[in-house]
This record gives structure tokens, C-alpha cells and sequence, in this order.
């Protein structure tokens, strides 16, 4: 299995993690309990800077070399770009309901948790469906040469929340969230 392939399955693994956080907080919210705001803001905030500035870039990279060499094969997952400009969208809306809660701004809480579950089902839809199809395709496809040209164009680009260092302002979700799991595993 190709590095790239390892490190997106990984990722997606790790955004698992995080949608399923984001879920339990979300049902809290709908039960009118309680939630953890922050850890919904640094969540939401996660996403917005992490899919389009790491994740989406690699899959993308991934995407264009299998367009290049084997056009017919990735007419089949044609609209992944789409895909992700979709998620892109509905995280910064998510985002943006979050953010009006912290400023006291008046929203129905039904709007918060449509827009959080929209986002968590349609996430975990577009993961399988690079799990099954995309990913398969471009490791049966892309060569090695191929795998090493996706590789070098993806050198500079790191996870800031579970790669080799945590930036800084990413230290308290990951805080939060191993707390969060640790609880979650103990109840």
C-alpha cells in the first residue's frame, strides 16, 4: 500500500475520532443538556483550517495523478473536487452556528444541530466512498513512479492537530479531545 494511501486512511481514522466527539457533544445540545462549547468551537475550527489546507490538498494530488495517467478510471470519482467544496461549505456553516452561540446570538438549537448532523452524515458518507472507490482505484492504478511524484508535491503539508507537532493553537482540542475519549471510554 502506497504512504499516501496510509496517511489519508489514517487521517480519515483521526477525523473519525473528532466526528465522533462532535456527535455526542451535538446530542447533548439536542437533549438540551449541557454540551462542551469550546470543544464544539475547536472542533468546527479544526475543520475549517484542516481539510482545505491538509487533507483535501493530498487527496487532491492523489486525484489529478490518477486523472493524468488514467483518465477513464477517474472519470468514476469525477466529482471528488465538488465533494470537497461541498464539505467546505457546510463545516464553515457549522462553524458559524457555533460561533453565534458564543456571542449570545438568538438561534434555534435545531438549526445548530441540523447543520452539525448534516456535516458529521455527510463527512462519514464521503470518507466511504473514498474508502471504497477513490482510494482502491488509485492504488491499483498509480505506479510507483506515480506514487513518488504525488509524494514529493505533498512534502510541505502537515496535520496540525495529530501530526509529528501540534500546533499551538491546536494543543487545547487535542487536549480536549483525549479527555473527551478517555471519559467516553470509562462510561
Amino acid at each position: 500500500m502506497s504512504p499516501v494511501i496510509q496517511t489519508l486512511r489514517q487521517e480519515h481514522r483521526n477525523i473519525a475520532r473528532l466526528l465522533a466527539a462532535l456527535e455526542h457533544q451535538v446530542e447533548l445540545v439536542a437533549e438540551a443538556k449541557r454540551p462542551d462549547y469550546e470543544l464544539l468551537q475547536d472542533i468546527a475550527a479544526y475543520f475549517c483550517d484542516y481539510l482545505d489546507r491538509c487533507h483535501h490538498p493530498k487527496e487532491d494530488a492523489v486525484f489529478r495523478q490518477l486523472q493524468a495517467k488514467h483518465p477513464q478510471e477517474a472519470q468514476g470519482i469525477a466529482n471528488l473536487a465538488q465533494e470537497h467544496r461541498d464539505a467546505a461549505a457546510r463545516v464553515h456553516r457549522f462553524r458559524d452556528n457555533i460561533q453565534a452561540l458564543f456571542k449570545d446570538q438568538v438561534m434555534p438549537i435545531t438549526t445548530l444541530v441540523s447543520a452539525a448532523r448534516s456535516f458529521i452524515d455527510a463527512e462519514r458518507q464521503h470518507m466511504r466512498m473514498e474508502e471504497s472507490a477513490f482510494f482502491p482505484v488509485a492504488e491499483a492504478k498509480l505506479s510507483n513512479e506515480d506514487w513518488q511524484c504525488v509524494e514529493s508535491a505533498l512534502s510541505h503539508i502537515h496535520d496540525p492537530l495529530f501530526g509529528a507537532t501540534v500546533e499551538k493553537n491546536f494543543m487545547a482540542l487535542l487536549e480536549r479531545l483525549l479527555a473527551w475519549e478517555s471519559e467516553y471510554a470509562a462510561g
